[in-house]
């Protein structure tokens, strides 16, 4: 969770439901089975139905040409390993609950995990965060006046969005516009007809599906703007240059999630990653957990298990508890978004589970409690200010001809245990508290 003002965010990663297959390909996807896209924003609060406890994130019912959003800000670390890993002695469990694999089916039976491997991916985001995405000066000073708009959606992510950007373009030398989207297909085009009027150096884009455009990013995009999008899926057909947040980065955090387990469990892990079908970045995650899985232990049990969109902060805990009842020899708990553990210290506890370890991405402010406290094991934790500072960045760098750097994809992240509680959790990791003085000497070349 981070606190901004008077704002607060709790959530973590970006991303649309691609389909209702959880291991279904993100990218380039359809609206899906049930014939809906959800427009998700990994960050954000509560609009047409009340959101539970502190989680900030705006829901609106399909209905018409609205599209549920919701926003959420992930992190990952892309490992990149192509080596031949020896088979865990385990063996998957029933499917009964969720999907059930070993994480590579037909590889050879050898004994052990590559623990050494696993705990190698785990070092540069264990005890501090990883590195800082942008390392590269502007190579120019933008042209005087560079406008960069931002298309504003109608919720509190949206307005936290805004006061974060306001001073990172005013840092980079540009003017900042704000144009409200609302959550709208309707909106999202007015709004992109009014940016066309301004005629953009820039123009930055929450998680919106691209088609709600109709079109009008393609216009601006011919008509020389630069146009930088954030957790999106689907988003290279439609004009956007860059993307924060997108596809890669949540694959790569579900390998970082693989490491973790491995590393923890060995090749006794037998895991469950509950996923939520709602959320397309979800799948993605899967997708890198099962990848890394593969390649760390290719016989240790894990199982893709979905929870219910409306179950996060209701009945999510109840359900998790059933499946880990029903699957006795599961010993390790991955969320793909840890506020559906909001209330599970205490479910675990009646049902008399004390054996299972739980980690997941963007732990909430109640989340980091309960890992301070030692109720639930570990999470991954965003440093959301550089990750809006980024999109500056590589707007800046798309407007003087410059490419971004493969990195500023995504942002910091760490891996929180109990003994790396020792902030306000209130105010959520810190990451680079100097985050604005490392941009400010990036941006004066």
């Amino acid at each position: 969770m981070l606190a901004v003002g008077a704002t607060r965010f709790t959530r973590g990663e970006f991303g649309y439901r691609a389909s209702a297959a959880c291991a279904s390909t993100v990218e380039g996807t359809s609206r899906g089975e049930r014939g809906k896209m959800v427009r998700s924003a990994r960050v954000g609060g509560a609009v047409r139905r009340v959101f539970v406890r502190q989680r900030s994130a705006v829901v609106t019912k399909p209905t018409g040409n609205h599209t549920t959003r919701r926003f959420v800000v992930g992190s990952v670390l892309t490992v990149a390993v192509a080596l031949s890993v020896a088979a865990c002695g385990s063996t998957s469990s029933s499917s009964s609950g969720g999907s059930a694999t070993s994480a590579a089916s037909g590889s050879s039976s050898t004994s052990g995990a590559n623990v050494a491997l696993a705990k190698a991916g785990l070092a540069g985001v264990t005890g501090h965060a990883d590195p800082f995405p942008v390392t590269e000066r502007l190579s120019k000073k933008l042209p005087a006046g560079s406008k960069f708009v931002y298309l504003e959606a109608s919720d509190p992510i949206g307005a936290l969005f805004a006061t974060l950007l306001k001073p990172a373009v005013a840092a980079i030398g540009g003017k900042f516009i704000a144009i409200p989207a609302g959550e709208t297909a309707q909106s999202a085009q007015v709004a992109a007809s009014t940016a066309i009027s301004e005629h953009p150096a820039v123009v930055l884009i929450p998680a919106f599906l691209p088609s709600e455009f109709g079109g009008k990013l393609q216009t601006l995009r011919s008509e020389g703007a630069n146009i930088v999008g954030a957790g999106m899926v689907g988003w290279k057909p439609y004009g956007i240059q860059w993307c924060v947040g997108c596809e890669r980065w949540t694959t790569g955090e579900g390998r970082v999630l693989a490491d973790w387990v491995v590393a923890n469990k060995g090749a006794q892990a037998n895991a469950a990653f509950y996923t939520v079908p709602e959320l397309g970045f979800t799948a993605s995650m899967w997708q890198g957990f099962k990848s890394q899985m593969s390649e760390l232990c290719p016989k240790c049990a894990i199982r893709n298990v979905p929870i219910e969109y409306a179950a996060i902060g209701t009945t999510a805990p109840r359900t998790i508890v059933a499946d880990l009842q029903s699957h006795s020899g599961t010993n390790v708990a991955v969320s793909s978004t840890m506020d559906m553990y909001q209330g599970l210290p205490a479910a675990l506890s009646s049902a008399g589970i004390h054996n299972v370890l739980t980690v997941g991405q963007s732990p909430t402010a109640e989340i980091l409690e309960d890992i301070k406290a030692g109720t639930l094991t570990a999470g991954l934790a965003v440093d959301l200010n550089t990750y809006v500072w980024t999109m500056v960045d590589a707007g800046g760098k798309l407007v003087i001809g410059q490419q971004p750097q493969a990195s500023e994809d995504g942002a910091p992240y760490q891996m929180l245990g109990q003994k790396d509680i020792t902030f306000n959790t209130q105010a959520g990791w810190p990451g680079y508290p100097d985050f604005a003085a490392r941009f400010a000497k990036l941006w004066n070349p």
